[in-house]
C-alpha cells in the first residue's frame, strides 16, 4: 500500500476509499477552531444544496420529513439524559419528555398494527439485534433471505447476527416468484430448526405470503420476525401488505425511509411477553440513554400517516410503476418485466451493461440523479451486486408524481444508454427537482 494511501481514518479500507480518506485528511489537518467551524458550514450547505435543492433523489434508504415533523424535531433534546419508565426515572425533570415517550410508541405501535412498540433504538440493525437478544442465544440458528435476494446485513454473520453469535442460514428463494420458495421451505424449516425466521428485504418489489411462511415457522416453533425497514411507509398507510395481520410476530422497521420520520427505529408486537423481552433487550440491553429528540417528529410522523398515508402510499406506489413503465421504454433493462415490475414503491434495473451498480450510480450521481446498487436474486454467491435499486418516496414527498417519472428516466437513458456528458444533464436534473 502506499504510505500516501495509508491514512489514518481507515487503513484497512479499499483502494478507492483509502484514496478519497487521504484526499480529506491531507486537505483537513491541522485546521484551527475557525477552521473547523467554516469547514463544517461549507460542508453543511454544499450537502443540503446537492441532495435538497438540486439533486433527484431516488435512494431506497432516505425521505424528508414534513415540515411539520421538520418543527417539531427540537436537538436540544438529545442532550437530556432519559433513563428508565416515566414515572420512575434515574433523573428528575423530565415530566413533558413523559409525554412524548408515550405518544410515540401508542402512535406507532397502532398504525403498524400491533398493541406495543419500542421506540428507542436509534437504527433498524439495532431493533434486529433487539429480537435477537430477546429470543435468541449465542449458537442458535436463525433462517433469513439470502443476501442477493435482499437480506439486510444485520440478518447475516457480517452483521448483527454475527455479534450475537448466532449461525445463519439462508432460507430456500425462488428467484423467478422473488419470495421464499414455499415448497421447500417446510422440509428446511424441519432440517435446520431455526429459532427465528427473518423476512422482509432491502429490495421489495413484490409483498411476503406470511401466511404460509408462519404456518411453516409454527411447525418447528420458529419466530417470525418481519423486517419492514424499507415498506414500513407502505405498510402504515394499509397498502402492499400488513404483516402483523398476516402472521408475523414481531415487525421491526426503520422510522424514516418510507415513513418519513426522523432517523431510528421501531418494534411492533401483539404480544405482551414479547414486548417486554424486546424493551429489556433495548433497556438496559442496548441503550441507556438515547437521542430523545427523536420522539416527537416521530409522533408527528406517525399521525400524519394515520391521516393521510393511504394516499401517501398509493402515490409512491404509482411513481414506481409509472417509473419503471418509463425506464423500459427508453431501454433501460427494468427487472421482473414478466410480473410487471413492481408493488411497491422500489424499482431495480439491472446494471451489468453499465458497468455494475456502482459504476452506474457514480455516472448517474455527476448527472444529478442518486440511488445506489444492490444484488439481484439468482445471482451467483460471491458474484458482484448487479442491480441499481430506486424508490419513489422523497421524490413523492417532493411533490413529483407518475407525471413526472417519464423525464427521470429520460436523465437515465441519457446517461446511461446514450452515455452523454453528465454536465449536459445536471442542467435538466436540477430543473426537475427546482420543480418540485
Amino acid at each position: 500500500m502506499d504510505e500516501r494511501e495509508r491514512g489514518r481514518i481507515a487503513p484497512w479500507a479499499p483502494p478507492r476509499a483509502r484514496r478519497r480518506l487521504a484526499e480529506l485528511e491531507a486537505a483537513l489537518a491541522g485546521l484551527d477552531a475557525d477552521g473547523v467551524v467554516e469547514t463544517v458550514g461549507e460542508a453543511l450547505s454544499g450537502h443540503l444544496r446537492r441532495l435538497d435543492e438540486e439533486g433527484v433523489v431516488l435512494y431506497a434508504g432516505t425521505n424528508t420529513m414534513s415540515a411539520r415533523a421538520r418543527a417539531a424535531h427540537e436537538v436540544a433534546l438529545a442532550s437530556r439524559p432519559s433513563m428508565g419508565w416515566p414515572g420512575e426515572k434515574f433523573q428528575t425533570g423530565l415530566e413533558e419528555l413523559d409525554v412524548l415517550e408515550v405518544l410515540a410508541p401508542l402512535q406507532v405501535a397502532a398504525l403498524m398494527g400491533g398493541g406495543f412498540a419500542e421506540v428507542r433504538l436509534q437504527s433498524a440493525t439495532l431493533a434486529n439485534l433487539a429480537c435477537y437478544a430477546a429470543f435468541t442465544r449465542p449458537g442458535d440458528t436463525i433462517a433469513v433471505l439470502p443476501e442477493a435476494a435482499g437480506g439486510h446485513a444485520s440478518h447475516h454473520a457480517q452483521g448483527a447476527a454475527g455479534i450475537r453469535g448466532l449461525n445463519v442460514v439462508d432460507l430456500p428463494y425462488d428467484a423467478v416468484r422473488l419470495d421464499v420458495d414455499h415448497g421447500a421451505l417446510p422440509a428446511f424449516l424441519r432440517g435446520h430448526r431455526p429459532v427465528l425466521v427473518v423476512v422482509g428485504a432491502s429490495l421489495m418489489l413484490f409483498p411476503h405470503d406470511v401466511a404460509r411462511i408462519r404456518a411453516a415457522c409454527d411447525e418447528v416453533g420458529a419466530l417470525l420476525v418481519y423486517d419492514a425497514s424499507h415498506v414500513a411507509g407502505l405498510i402504515a398507510g394499509g397498502r402492499f401488505q400488513r404483516p402483523l395481520d398476516e402472521g408475523a410476530h414481531v415487525l421491526t422497521m426503520s422510522t424514516y425511509k418510507s415513513f418519513g420520520g426522523p432517523p431510528g427505529a421501531a418494534v411492533v408486537t401483539r404480544d405482551e411477553e414479547r414486548a417486554r423481552r424486546i424493551s429489556e433487550a433495548a433497556y438496559p440491553g442496548l441503550t441507556a440513554n438515547y437521542d430523545a429528540s427523536r420522539l416527537a417528529p416521530l409522533a408527528v410522523t406517525a399521525a400524519e400517516l394515520a391521516a393521510g398515508g393511504p394516499a401517501y402510499a398509493d402515490r409512491c406506489i404509482a411513481a414506481a410503476a409509472a417509473l419503471a413503465e418509463a425506464l423500459a421504454g427508453e431501454g433501460l433493462p427494468v427487472v421482473a418485466a414478466d410480473r410487471g415490475w413492481t408493488a411497491s414503491h422500489h424499482v431495480a434495473v439491472d446494471a451489468a451493461a453499465f458497468g455494475g451498480p456502482a459504476e452506474a450510480a457514480r455516472r448517474l450521481a455527476a448527472g444529478g440523479v442518486f440511488l445506489s446498487g444492490i444484488g439481484l436474486p439468482g445471482q451467483a454467491p460471491g458474484e458482484p451486486m448487479r442491480a441499481l435499486r430506486i424508490g419513489t418516496q422523497e421524490v413523492v414527498r417532493r411533490s413529483l408524481g407518475p407525471q413526472d417519472m417519464g423525464e427521470i428516466a429520460v436523465l437515465v437513458r441519457r446517461l446511461l444508454v446514450d452515455g452523454e456528458d453528465p454536465e449536459r444533464v445536471l442542467p435538466a436534473a436540477r430543473a426537475l427537482r427546482r420543480r418540485a
